[in-house]
């Protein structure tokens, strides 16, 4: 699913209301059978770790962290041991053609590596969920057509439920549904 909207229609911000990053004005809103506006932090932040994978706008990346050890934070969360951790972030690098770089330091990637680092951090624990927030911006067009090729076989091969905020009319084409947002608008 893809949403589209003019700058500062909310397209963000309904990405943070999703995954409880933010909360509603009003109303409730469920994943899975959980109702994530009553939910504690510390629970929602449980739930958040296993249900999503959230590529932001802007890489989040931690510079002074190699590849891997970006790829292993989602990880920390959950009871997995360190040696299933690394096990797990090299078959995503893997997967992804980025292991010849897992001990490259964050801080020195391009635009363009960082976002296919975030991606890949996004799928690393395997989330039935990924939210992405305009992850083709500002990239060319091999790096964006990569994106593209990883979004696309990721939610087919892996069943994924896959929500991306964009402009990039290539991304409207192969979602399932573009639902159109506009600003002050009620869902």
């Amino acid at each position: 699913m893809a949403a589209k909207g003019t700058i500062g229609s909310g397209k963000t911000t309904l990405l943070n209301l999703i995954c409880g990053i933010m909360k509603p004005d009003s109303g409730r809103i469920y994943i899975d059978k959980y109702d994530i506006t009553k939910l504690p932090s510390d629970k929602l932040s449980t739930l958040r770790a296993k249900i999503f994978g959230i590529v932001p706008q802007k890489t989040n990346l931690v510079p002074e962290l190699s590849i891997s050890q970006n790829l292993e934070l989602p990880l920390m969360f959950s009871s997995i041991d360190k040696n299933k951790r690394q096990s797990i972030v090299n078959q995503t690098l893997d997967k992804l053609g980025l292991i010849s770089l897992s001990d490259r330091l964050a801080g020195t990637l391009s635009v363009g590596e960082s976002e296919i680092v975030s991606i890949a951090r996004s799928m690393v624990n395997d989330p039935p969920i990924l939210l992405m927030d305009e992850p083709t911006e500002g990239l060319d067009p091999i790096i964006s057509e990569m994106i593209l090729s990883l979004i696309r076989g990721d939610s087919i091969m892996n069943q994924k439920t896959v929500f991306i905020t964009t402009h990039d009319e290539r991304i409207f084409n192969i979602a399932n549904k573009v639902i159109q947002v506009k600003k002050n608008m009620d869902l």
